[in-house]
C-alpha cells in the first residue's frame, strides 16, 4: 500500500470529523441543491467531454493511487537484466526464455520473448518503445480526466452559487430570509472548491507520478533487452542501466 495516499485519505476524513465535532461545520453546509448541481453538472460535462471507455478506465485507476512499491522498481529490474545478459553470453539468446511473468506486469517477459523471436535490436527497440508511447499517452489521458474535473468542480460550484443568489434576490424584500438563503447559495462554491482540491487535483497528481514510475521501469527493460540483443557485455549493460537507478535515488 502507498502510505502517503492512505494517510491523506485518513487525514481528510479526520479533518471532516473534527470540523463537525467542534461545530465548525454545521447543518448550514448541508445543501442538497448545491451538491446535486456540482456533482451532476460535472458528471454530465465529463460524459459529453470524455469517451465512456476512458471514464471507466479513470475510475478503475483510482486504485493505482494506493499501490505500493513492487517488483517494477528499477532497482529490482536491473539485477534481473544483468543476470539475463550473463546467461545470454553463456548459453545464447534462448536464455531469455522463462523470465518472470510478474515483473512490470509481464512487460519484461514479453520484451524478452520479442527479443528471442526477432533478434534485431533496432526493430525490437522500435516495437517496445511504440508500445510504451501508446501506454504513456493512454495514462496521460486518464490524468487529464481528473485535471479536467479539477477545473469543472469550482465552475459548477460558482453556477450553484449564482443560482442561489438569484433566488435570494427574489426574496430581497424579506430580510429575515436573506441570510440563511445566502449561506445555502455559498455552500455550492464550497462543494466545488473542496472536491477540486481534496479529490480531483490530488488524484491527478498521484496518478501522474505512479504512471511515470511505471514508464521509467519499463524504459529500463527496453534499454536492457536492446543492449542484450546488441551483444553488449554484461558489465557494460550494468553501467548503462545504473543511470536509471541513480536517477531514481536522486
Amino acid at each position: 500500500m502507498d502510505l502517503t495516499s492512505v494517510l491523506g485519505v485518513v487525514g481528510v476524513l479526520g479533518l471532516v470529523v473534527a470540523a463537525v465535532a467542534t461545530g465548525q461545520v454545521s447543518s448550514a453546509f448541508l445543501n442538497a441543491h448545491g451538491f446535486l448541481i456540482v456533482i451532476g453538472g460535472v458528471a454530465v460535462s465529463m460524459m459529453i467531454n470524455t469517451p465512456s471507455r476512458l471514464l471507466l478506465a479513470s475510475m478503475k485507476s483510482i486504485f493505482v493511487m494506493f499501490r505500493g512499491a513492487s517488483v517494477t522498481d528499477p532497482k529490482d529490474i536491473v539485477p534481473l537484466l544483468i543476470t539475463a545478459s550473463q546467461n545470454v553470453h553463456a548459453r545464447g539468446m534462448n536464455a531469455l526464455g522463462g523470465m518472470d511473468q510478474k515483473v512490470a506486469g509481464g512487460f519484461l517477459a514479453r520484451a524478452a520473448q520479442i527479443g528471442m523471436e526477432f533478434k534485431d535490436p533496432k526493430y525490437v527497440q522500435e516495437v517496445l518503445e511504440s508500445e510504451l508511447r501508446l501506454e504513456f499517452e493512454h495514462h496521460n489521458e486518464i490524468v487529464n480526466v481528473y485535471r479536467t474535473m479539477s477545473i469543472l468542480f469550482p465552475m459548477f460550484g460558482l453556477i450553484g452559487t449564482l443560482l442561489g443568489i438569484v433566488d435570494v434576490l427574489k426574496h430581497i424584500s424579506q430580510p429575515e430570509s436573506v441570510g440563511p438563503a445566502m449561506a445555502v447559495a455559498i455552500t455550492s462554491a464550497f462543494y466545488g472548491i473542496s472536491l477540486a482540491n481534496l479529490f480531483a487535483t490530488p488524484i491527478a497528481g498521484k496518478l501522474r507520478l505512479k504512471f511515470l514510475e511505471e514508464y521509467v521501469s519499463k524504459a529500463v527493460i527496453v534499454e536492457g533487452i536492446t543492449e542484450i540483443l546488441k551483444g553488449t557485455v554484461p558489465v557494460l549493460v550494468e553501467r548503462r542501466l545504473e543511470a536509471y537507478v541513480l536517477e531514481k535515488k536522486g
